[in-house]
């Protein structure tokens, strides 16, 4: 189109226009004013982010000045200006700032300002200035407390709610936030005394306290903080429940599961209960393999006596408890076995023999096979338990599990198998299935059917169950390490054989099935192996000094082979359990933690070594 056109179509259409053509223009001149506003603040923000603050200061004063000194464009400003440290400048920023808005945090900052200067004195004139100048409501008061911490001025944080409690004449109103200033400040002592307020106020959120102590950088500190406050009140104030609670459950934090059941066995008998909180304590004892605390927890419900709700569950528990100690633990004796044994068979005897005392049983069997080696007897406990009526189809097929594993004892290979695969078909999809499938990829392994082993290995890799999973993957690089680069299969059979032996309480048969290999096939890789076999034959027997020397061989000469971690975790056991000594065994755990980062040891070895240093606060 033409120009001389265009101001044709305009002059003749102009008085019918004129009206909208104004409006046009002056949307059209806003619409550019507010773009290159949002330009420049846009611009602004890139000079700020760049730490360009000259730039950024002149743009953000522009954009305040035509903004009603809004507050979106003096915070940035003001961090300009900081930086720039043009203080004249920013004191008059800040001066009408507060002119026109008198909010706690302009006065604030202009304290700030003060400190950066530095002038202290008025700095903290202007502080104290605040807090005397903090209107008598609520709103004020956690403005006024927000605007301090916004600088992290604790101190003032502090001094403002303080204030405010006489205010609202309720000492305990603002103690959960004081505690979180203090916390801040890193003042653990004054962030318990106000948890402590505030629980004492507000007793049902004592959950939100315990959170925040456990994802808390100071728990250690808060907690022991914690357990000295709350003793003084539980001394002061005996039967205040929610502080009896607190304190146990630091001491539960603690892992100090002694000072615990002090205080629930004080709260049991002073309430006449049933021992329901003990026994609980007790449990969690047991999950964390403080087994004598979680036996003594135990022990106090059954001496309840026989009449009480919990009596029956609590004989259960403290047998398991007591075999489970013996499993864990390498330093038992005779006595402790035959001492359980009979206890066992008090219990059954007094209770019958019958569906309810099948758990009772079934660990029974396990002991007399597994320790006492008694295998008869425990051969007639499964069956009679397998036989027996209203028993869950899965403690059945456990048993079933152990059955097979006193035939394999008896040297009854096609019994002990026939057992493992009833077990895999009835528990085809569960952890239970995927032990029996295992079972027998070991039973394949000690008959020396490498091949079909490794195969069945290669499919629980993938287990549900991390134990068994962790098993199967051992067991195969163990295969394929020591015939990977050996044709000849002999030595292994050998050594499958020893280890069966070694399962069946066949020391010595065992130790000479192990000294033929080294005889026959020296400097086989297997010699870290037989050395580890030897150890674990010697500690069966109770002959530790027998086996440190060759565990500590492990260590010097075949640290990098497949033994050398299980070695280093023995090693230690045997000087935490047998020898006492616990520095020693604290430095043989680090090892496992620093030089074999990658075994499967090193979880329970960061556990053992955390406890021998003292630790109270665990992962």
């Amino acid at each position: 189109m033409s120009v001389t056109l265009l101001l044709y179509i305009i002059r003749f259409l102009w008085p019918v226009m004129k009206n909208h053509f104004l409006f046009f223009l002056l949307t059209l001149f806003s619409v550019s004013v507010f773009a290159q506003a949002g330009r420049d603040e846009a611009l602004a923000a890139s000079y700020l982010q760049n730490g360009e603050y000259d730039k950024a200061a002149e743009l953000y004063r522009s954009l305040w000045d035509k903004n009603d000194n809004a507050v979106k464009f003096y915070q940035p400003l003001y961090k300009c200006l900081l930086a720039l440290k043009k203080y004249d400048d920013l004191e008059k920023v800040v001066k009408r700032m507060i002119k026109k808005d008198p909010a706690p945090q302009f006065s604030v900052d202009m304290g700030y300002l003060y400190a950066q200067i530095p002038n202290i004195e008025k700095s903290k004139e202007q502080y104290e200035k605040v807090l005397k100048e903090m209107k008598q409501n609520e709103i004020s008061i956690r403005a006024t407390a927000a605007a301090f911490e916004s600088y992290r001025l604790y101190d003032y944080v502090l001094q403002s709610y303080d204030r405010g409690s006489k205010i609202v004449k309720d000492n305990f109103y603002f103690s959960f936030e004081m505690a979180g200033a203090a916390l801040n400040k890193g003042d653990a002592t004054t962030a318990v005394k106000y948890f402590l307020d505030y629980i004492e106020k507000y007793p049902q959120n004592v959950q939100l306290v315990k959170n925040i102590i456990q994802s808390s950088a100071q728990q250690e500190k808060l907690l022991q903080e914690m357990e000295g406050q709350l003793y003084v009140k539980v001394q002061k104030f005996s039967a205040a429940d929610e502080y009896i609670d607190l304190l146990t459950w630091v001491y539960i934090q603690n892992k100090d599961f002694e000072g615990a059941l002090v205080q629930m066995k004080a709260l049991d008998k002073r309430k006449n209960e049933n021992g329901s909180r003990v026994m609980n304590i007790a449990r969690m004892a047991l999950t964390e393999g403080f087994y004598d605390e979680a036996i003594a927890g135990l022990e106090y419900v059954v001496n309840k006596g026989n009449s009480g709700s919990l009596y029956f569950q609590a004989r259960t528990e403290l047998l398991n408890c007591r075999k489970e100690k013996i499993q864990k633990k390498l330093n038992y004796t005779q006595q402790d076995l035959e001492g359980l044994k009979n206890d066992y068979l008090s219990f059954i005897n007094e209770n019958g023999r019958n569906f309810r005392m099948a758990q009772s049983m079934k660990e029974l069997a396990d002991l007399e096979g597994f320790y006492l080696y008694d295998i008869k007897s425990a051969m007639d406990l499964c069956n009679e338990l397998i036989a027996m009526g209203g028993v869950s189809q899965a403690l059945k097929n456990q048993t079933k599990l152990s059955l097979g594993d006193f035939y394999l004892i008896e040297g009854d290979v096609w019994e002990s198998t026939l057992l493992y695969a009833q077990v895999d078909k009835d528990e085809k999809d569960s952890p239970l299935g995927e032990e029996a499938r295992f079972r027998n990829a070991k039973l394949a392994y000690y008959k020396g059917d490498f091949e079909w082993a490794q195969t069945q290995l290669d499919a629980l890799k993938s287990s549900t169950s991390e134990l068994i999973s962790n098993d199967a993957i051992n067991l195969s690089v163990f295969i394929i390490d020591n015939l990977g680069m050996d044709t000849v299969e002999t030595p292994m059979q050998m050594y499958a054989k020893a280890e069966l032996l070694l399962y069946q309480n066949k020391p010595d048969e065992a130790r000479g099935t192990l000294d033929t290999i080294v005889y026959l096939f020296p400097g086989h890789a297997l010699y870290d192996d037989i050395e580890y076999a030897k150890a674990q034959l010697y500690l069966k027997k109770k002959e530790v000094e027998k086996a440190m020397p060759l565990l500590e061989d492990i260590i010097k000469n075949y640290k990098t082979d497949l033994k050398g971690d299980d070695a280093t975790f023995l090693l230690a056991e045997i000087n935490e359990q047998y020898l006492g000594n616990k520095e020693k065994a604290k430095e043989l755990y680090q090892t496992i933690i620093t030089d074999y980062n990658s075994s499967l040891l090193v979880i329970e070895a960061r556990k053992r070594f955390r406890t021998l240093r003292g630790d109270k606060v665990s992962d």
